[in-house]
């Protein structure tokens, strides 16, 4: 199976923790680029971990979250006010508001290939969605070959959120290898039908 880890216990007691072989020569790669020890770098690990999901349900969306942001952050991406964002988007000219959705445009799919290439199995497209749209609900019907995301808004969106919203979710549906038929809206509801490439 793979090798143990000791893990400190309470009162100085030391915990096996049996954990996979590739994933203990993880640690150890990144405890030594860190300057730390292999338990320094658990225990530091967990204590964070343990405070970000005290009181969560939904513990493997916290993880893809943090490994999607951080991807945002390393191809140039910055975490904006989103009703500040939907003001500036809706009040600019549309020469601006369009130069702007394709840089946005850009970072999704950035985002999107990243992840594909790394094989990331947790990362789904409503990940790479939410990711620009965090209060929306957001589903997907897989209809084997074709498919549906069904973006849900808490509130019409104006003109150039709209906009936006529809040009970054069709942006990542193709860089997911995914071809976009056709994008419509209802209101505060944004469905985007695709099929798969074969």
């Amino acid at each position: 199976m793979g090798e143990g880890l000791q893990m400190p216990g309470p009162k100085g007691s030391k915990k096996l923790i049996a954990i996979p072989e590739s994933l203990l020569n993880d640690l150890a790669m990144i405890a030594k680029r860190s300057g730390l020890t292999i338990s320094e770098l658990v225990t530091l690990i967990l204590s964070f971990a343990t405070r970000t999901l005290h009181g969560k349900d939904n513990i493997s969306s916290i993880f893809t979250e943090a490994v999607l942001l951080t991807d945002m952050h390393r191809l140039g991406g910055i975490v904006v006010p989103q009703r500040g964002l939907a003001q500036l988007v809706d009040s600019v000219d549309t020469v601006v508001r369009d130069q702007f959705i394709k840089e946005v445009e850009s970072l999704a799919a950035s985002i999107a290939v990243s992840a594909k290439l790394r094989s990331m199995d947790s990362v789904t497209v409503k990940d790479l969605i939410y990711l620009f749209a965090p209060s929306a609900s957001i589903d997907e019907i897989n209809e084997g070959d074709t498919g549906k995301i069904v973006i849900t808004l808490a509130e019409p969106p104006g003109e150039g959120m709209l906009e936006l919203l529809k040009a970054v979710s069709a942006r990542v549906l193709e860089a997911w290898g995914l071809r976009v038929e056709s994008v419509e809206n209802y209101g505060s509801i944004v469905v985007l039908q695709y099929r798969r490439n074969t």
